[in-house]
């Protein structure tokens, strides 16, 4: 185990951050924390010391600093976020502030909701530097019509986050997001639209997904299949119909409505496919790596840079880098890597179901489908790719069982018959998709190919209501917190035994799905009531 993990040196750095942001969180005692600040400074100057730093057995010196060091930034980096979800506003007084539309409005079921940017108050000119709220409007406003970049005056009260007593799962998101407040808005009044180049990088692409996603409207298709396609190939959620979420929930497929690693490497492999045509020198490698991480990044800015997509973008970009400067890359020193810096910019990213789901589903993936290809050999390419797909999901669903059932409380009993063919559709609708949005925002109207585009997504959505509407498709059921890590303790065991084939490994892993079958029994009968 040691010599795995210093076979890949981004783990440790990234469990002593994992480390800081719970202490931070849970410990949260500055003495503690400028204590490791003394003990670190004090190890690296005792390292230092000309008698000590020769001798191979205080080595350990040095680790000890440095680790104490970096727990000690993550520390402070939590702290830092933290600061910035703070309100530091009267909670129940109405005030007038201006405000920035940061995303495409979103339809409710008596409201649209809006992520917005506060500016400052008109009064006092008082600036509310990155503040980002949660604002909702009525249904019948012209709201639902702005572009992201937009200015309101509001005039409104606002609550903090965590005082309306919200889920827990919901607060995540709110935090990970980067949301202080919310409140209901009647009074405002509309800027007129700033001008394209006074938008920020971040609205242009927003604005340019909303441009793309306009071209599917012109497509023959029921609104509810516009607005899934318009979902599956850019994120764009603004009318997802709830009917449909519900079906693709069902048959356990979620993670193709949702822009994820999924559709990254698919984009990547397509603009791949589109770039081998040049030769194999220096110089076209170099243009070939240039026109891919500019593409990837794109699809990743304009899908919203979602966890799991802005996760595929670095693992990629990681990867693509190794091979241009050949170099073999380790996949599990990349998923560290990614986390790491993921978790860096924004620490709330750690209590993100999307991000846990993500990088979960990966590392599943990652140990356990070479062994379950192993398990089954075709040399026919055509049938490993499907042998392929089958091993993919069977290992990020075995990986993502527990955390689904603690978050969402749900398991599809269709999974395996749905994701090898809403796999296969998704490899050849996305990228014909987002090719002729593009070429038709381009030239200005449709362009050939809409015919295709439209029998694939029927089909798509003809096998998730087939299969969601069947009796029984999926079980409704939920474990807690504790029987979540118990159960993933007796998955890590289990994977250990199969690994060096230890008898006390199955045992305990036998064990812990036992205390998890009490847990859930003591749950049911104890605290289930009369």
């Amino acid at each position: 185990m040691i010599n795995e993990i210093r076979k890949r040196p981004f783990t440790r750095p990234l469990f002593l951050l994992l480390t800081g942001i719970l202490l931070q969180i849970y410990l949260p005692f500055s003495i503690c924390t400028w204590t490791l600040l003394i003990v670190g400074v004090g190890g690296l100057l005792v390292a230092m010391h000309p008698q000590i730093k020769p001798l191979y057995k205080y080595k350990w010196v040095w680790g000890a600093a440095f680790s104490s060091l970096l727990l000690f930034l993550a520390m402070q980096n939590m702290k830092f976020h933290e600061d910035r979800l703070r309100w530091n506003f009267p909670e129940e007084k109405r005030m007038q502030v201006w405000a920035q539309l940061e995303d495409s409005p979103v339809e409710k079921n008596k409201s649209i909701l809006c992520e917005m940017k506060l500016l400052s108050t008109p009064s006092a000119q008082k600036r509310i530097l990155d503040r980002r709220v949660q604002v909702y409007f009525p249904k019948d406003s012209l709201i639902f019509s702005l572009l992201p970049g937009e200015k309101l005056l509001l005039n409104m009260r606002f609550t903090p986050v965590g005082q309306r007593n919200e889920p827990q799962g919901y607060l995540h998101y709110l935090r990970s997001n980067r949301i202080v407040a919310t409140g209901y808005c009647a009074e405002y009044t509309i800027i007129d639209d700033p001008e394209e180049s006074s938008l920020s990088l971040k609205h242009k692409a927003l604005r340019f997904r909303q441009r793309l996603a306009d071209q599917i409207n012109q497509l023959s298709l029921p609104q509810t299949a516009k607005s899934t396609l318009a979902a599956l190939t850019f994120g764009h959620r603004v009318t997802l119909d709830k009917e449909i979420l519900k079906d693709f929930s069902t048959t356990g497929v979620m993670h193709i409505i949702s822009v994820s690693g999924f559709h990254v490497a698919i984009f990547c492999t397509f603009i791949s496919f589109m770039l081998s045509a040049f030769p194999n020198t220096v110089g076209f490698r170099l243009i070939r790596f240039l026109f891919t991480i500019t593409f990837l990044w794109g699809f990743v800015y304009v899908s919203g840079l979602s966890a799991p997509a802005v996760r595929a973008g670095l693992m990629l970009t990681f990867f693509l880098v190794g091979r241009l400067i050949s170099r073999r890359a380790d996949s599990y020193n990349i998923l560290a890597a990614s986390a790491f810096l993921m978790l860096v910019y924004n620490p709330w990213f750690l209590f993100d179901a999307g991000f846990q789901l993500s990088y979960i589903a990966v590392f599943f993936i990652l140990y356990l489908q070479p062994r379950l290809n192993s398990l089954l050999t075709i040399r026919n390419p055509l049938l490993a790719t499907p042998r392929d797909w089958t091993s993919v999901t069977l290992a990020a669903q075995a990986g993502t069982t527990p955390l689904c059932l603690y978050v969402f409380g749900k398991f599809s009993l269709v999974f395996l018959f749905t994701n090898l063919p809403l796999a296969a559709l998704s490899t050849l609708l996305i990228p014909l998709t987002v090719a002729w949005s593009l070429v038709s925002v381009g030239l200005g109207y449709p362009v050939w190919g809409q015919e295709i585009i439209e029998l694939l997504c029927r089909w798509m959505l003809w096998i998730v209501k087939s299969f969601g509407r069947i009796p029984g498709a999926s079980v409704s059921f939920s474990i807690g917190f504790w029987e979540m890590l118990v159960s993933y303790g007796s998955i890590g065991f289990f994977l250990y035994y199969l690994k060096r084939r230890t008898p006390y490994a199955l045992l305990v892993a036998l064990g812990c799905l036992l205390i998890v079958f009490v847990l859930m029994l003591k749950a049911r009968f104890v605290y289930a009531g009369p």
